[in-house]
């Protein structure tokens, strides 16, 4: 659990004194009323208090930082309430906050104490100063009491977080590898929901402001001025801005939303018309993702695309909609049928016009077209339009409701990348095209909310039973589909048939096409340097170890993941894996680093070779590679270092270990030199 803690928060240590700086401005922007409606500023601070105990900050100085970091807050929270006190607190509903009437109690009953009772309050931390400068406090006074209160807050909630990293130190090595991955688990959703739960009770609040601001800002005089000139304008505008009525301000968010999204997918849908880079980056991910396949993540990916099963979606949808005719709320009922009927009609549609095949490196074996994904736009449409019901039926919070929204999207449309049975752009179009069919299904339910919507009313109890059993066989059928889910497989790619030549000949093919590799968003472009032939990969890698240089690990998820981990704590080895470079958009197969005595372990030079179709009559295959000086995980800030090639060249000849044999000329690289390794 440590580890993960010090892997998840390296950078505030890697930051030095600046560390400390973000800790404690976010002790100051939690105790700062705007902000700290949102802002989980404790919970950093705590974070704070582990890394003390792992040695990675000073006790002293974060205390410190932390203390002043919430006097500030407080005192600009202060000078916010003074400044309502002058004719703002009406305008921002500010009096109409249950926090602030909590606040406002709190101060009232013990005065000056309770600017340091509330600092351990949560939201109502900064409705206390708040409360305190409208009731009238004197400043000086008030001052006194802040500081007082920053040094408490500091001590408390450091110390509990320096309690929290002590705790975890003496349970880890009683816990097995797996316990400590489950309970790190726990751990995260604990926190996410703390921090969503204590969003959602925050936008009311920010939304009260906000409301409050655009009144004030109406009634600034030069607007009146302005108004009085332009009185249709005025108007039109007043009524696009009225929170009041759908056809007001929700209906004009709602318009700007499906103007822009639209606007996006049809630019998205020229790209892939006009094959502009989009479909090499294509390409190139779905062979990157390839190599990222493993039988736990092929499977547990598998579960989360059975989501757009056909069946599991109708048993889904029966079920939303039972449930929502027994809470006689049929105008939800309409945006959702209204939603899901759009995406299914627009994919079908977009489908045939565009006709894109599916890429041959597919888990599953698919035969309807490419463009757009449909699971992608599934995801956005129907399980987007679900998540809103739950959020109008007040079962959850706006922003948990946009998390679990993000969430659906995100996974299932990564299931879709990861069995590569869609490309990039195919995902990304089918996220924007759901979101305009789930934008018109929410304007229709919020359109008909006023004339549809039915007030409940008791029901009989035997409804209630039959509702839930017909809820427990629904479940239960979605649960065993997304277990059972299964489709006919892809044969594996079928390889390319290989090209006999002699080891002096030069390809014609590779002559006359670009030797160029390219970043993954072909970005940056290097050209390829040197080109080697050889029995196998363990000739290659002991002739360039003979040389000084070191093979990096295959490039796989957990190798690039342990590799950026140790790039955050600046603990990379020579022998991480290499971000890959694309040639005819092809992953580099091998990868090696070169690391001088007393270097560091940036911008090194970095080997990464490709596998060609050409063998010669023993068996010896020709491999391609390209040199560059960069960190190893961004090539595309690095540059290239073809010069080195004829160091690598020679060192190889000097020892014995390869001879030169020839050269490729390309259409835009200079001649390239071919090695034979003996």
């Amino acid at each position: 659990m440590l580890d993960a803690i010090y892997q998840v928060l390296p950078n505030l240590a890697a930051l030095g004194i600046f560390g400390y700086w973000v800790i404690g401005a976010a002790a100051g922007l939690e105790a700062f009323l705007p902000t700290g409606l949102f802002l989980p500023g404790t919970l950093l601070v705590d974070a704070g208090g582990v890394m003390v105990q792992r040695g990675m900050l000073d006790l002293l100085d974060l205390l410190w930082f932390v203390a002043i970091g919430s006097v500030l807050g407080g005192e600009a929270t202060f000078w916010l309430g003074r400044h309502a006190r002058r004719g703002m607190l009406g305008r921002w509903n500010v009096e109409g906050m249950a926090a602030y009437r909590r606040a406002e109690k709190l101060f009232a009953r013990h005065g000056g104490l309770a600017i340091v009772m509330g600092r351990f309050l949560g939201p109502v931390a900064g409705f206390v100063p708040f409360a305190a400068a409208v009731a009238g406090m004197e400043t000086r006074r008030f001052r006194i009491w802040n500081l007082l209160s920053g040094l408490p807050y500091a001590v408390f909630h450091v110390g509990f977080g320096y309690a929290l990293g002590a705790g975890f130190a003496q349970l880890s090595p009683m816990m097995t590898r797996n316990t400590l991955f489950v309970l790190g688990i726990v751990v995260i959703a604990a926190v996410l929901f703390w921090i969503l739960r204590r969003l959602d009770r925050a936008v009311p609040y920010l939304l009260a402001m906000a409301g409050g601001l655009m009144d004030d800002i109406a009634r600034h005089p030069r607007i009146d001025s302005w108004g009085g000139r332009h009185p249709k304008t005025a108007a039109w505008i007043a009524r696009r801005l009225d929170r009041t009525k759908f056809s007001g301000l929700p209906l004009s968010l709602l318009a700007l939303a499906f103007l822009y999204l639209a606007s996006v997918l049809v630019g998205l849908s020229l790209d892939f018309l006009q094959s502009d880079p989009i479909v090499q980056i294509d390409a190139r991910l779905a062979a990157l993702m390839r190599l990222f396949w493993t039988p736990g993540l092929i499977q547990i990916f598998t579960w989360i695309t059975a989501l757009g099963d056909t069946q599991l979606v109708a048993a889904l949808l029966v079920l939303a909609l039972v449930w929502l005719a027994w809470l006689r709320r049929f105008d939800l009922a309409t945006g959702l049928v209204v939603s899901l009927g759009l995406d299914l009609v627009s994919v079908i549609i977009l489908k045939a016009g565009f006709g894109r095949p599916r890429s041959i490196l597919g888990y599953f074996h698919e035969t309807s077209g490419s463009f757009p994904s449909g699971h992608a736009t599934l995801s956005v449409a129907f399980y987007g339009m679900l998540v809103f019901l739950l959020w109008r039926l007040s079962r959850i919070g706006a922003l948990s409701a946009s998390f679990l929204a993000f969430l659906f999207a995100g996974l299932i449309g990564l299931s879709r990348l990861y069995l590569v049975e869609h490309y990039l752009s195919d995902v990304m179009g089918g996220w924007l095209l759901g979101a305009l069919c789930l934008l018109v299904g929410i304007a229709v339910a919020e359109w008909l909310y006023p004339r549809w919507a039915g007030a409940p009313r008791t029901r009989p109890r035997w409804q209630i039973g039959v509702i839930g059993v017909v809820t427990l066989a629904l479940m239960g059928f979605t649960m065993v589909r997304v277990r059972d889910y299964s489709k006919a497989l892809n044969p594996p790619p079928v390889a390319q048939p290989l090209i006999v030549i002699a080891q002096g000949a030069e390809p014609q093919a590779l002559s006359d096409a670009p030797l160029m590799a390219q970043t993954l968003d072909a970005e940056q472009q290097f050209p390829l340097s040197l080109g080697m032939w050889a029995a196998n990969t363990d000739q290659i890698t002991a002739a360039l170890t003979s040389i000084g240089w070191q093979r990096a690990d295959p490039v796989t998820l957990k190798t690039l993941a342990g590799a950026a981990f140790g790039a955050v704590r600046d603990t990379i080895r020579p022998g991480a894996a290499l971000a890959p470079l694309f040639w005819n958009n092809k992953p580099s197969e091998l990868g090696f680093t070169r690391v001088p005595e007393g270097h560091a372990t940036d911008e090194l030079p970095r080997l990464r070779m490709w596998q060609t179709r050409y063998i010669d009559a023993s068996g010896a295959r020709l491999w391609m590679g390209a040199i560059t000086r960069d960190d190893g995980l961004v090539p595309s800030d690095g540059s290239a270092a073809g010069p080195l090639a004829s160091d690598v060249v020679k060192a190889l000849s000097q020892s014995g270990g390869a001879k030169t044999v020839g050269h490729i000329s390309g259409t835009d690289a200079s001649a390239i030199p071919v090695l034979a390794l003996r």
